[in-house]
C-alpha cells in the first residue's frame, strides 16, 4: 500500500508503522504529568489499559527518524507505573 492522499504526514507514517526516535518534554506546547481521570479508554506508555481511573497525562513532541517531522502526543501513565519504571523519556533508538 502506499502514501494515501488527503491524509496528514503524521497519519501516513503512523500508517507505514514508522518507529517514534524520540521524544521532546521542554518543547513548545508540552506540559509535565498532571493528575487527571480518564473517561474514555485509552492506552498507557507501558501499554496498560486505562478506563475509568485515575492517572497521569503529559503532552510532548513526537519524533520520527532524524528529526524532520515531529507532532504532539498525550501519553498517559497510572502511579504504579511511575513508581515502578520511572519516567519515561528522551531517546528511544
Amino acid at each position: 500500500m502506499g502514501i494515501k492522499i488527503n491524509r496528514s504526514i503524521g497519519w501516513n507514517l503512523d500508517f507505514k508503522k514508522m518507529k517514534i526516535t524520540q521524544y521532546i518534554e521542554n518543547g513548545c506546547d508540552c506540559y509535565p504529568w498532571m493528575e487527571t481521570f480518564v473517561i474514555w479508554p485509552r492506552r498507557s506508555f507501558y501499554g496498560t489499559p486505562l478506563f475509568w481511573r485515575k492517572a497521569y497525562k503529559r503532552k510532548v513532541w513526537a519524533v520520527w527518524g532524524t528529526g524532520f517531522h515531529m507532532e504532539p502526543e498525550v501519553q498517559y501513565v497510572t502511579l504504579e507505573e511511575l513508581l515502578k519504571y520511572g519516567n519515561p523519556q528522551g531517546e528511544l533508538a
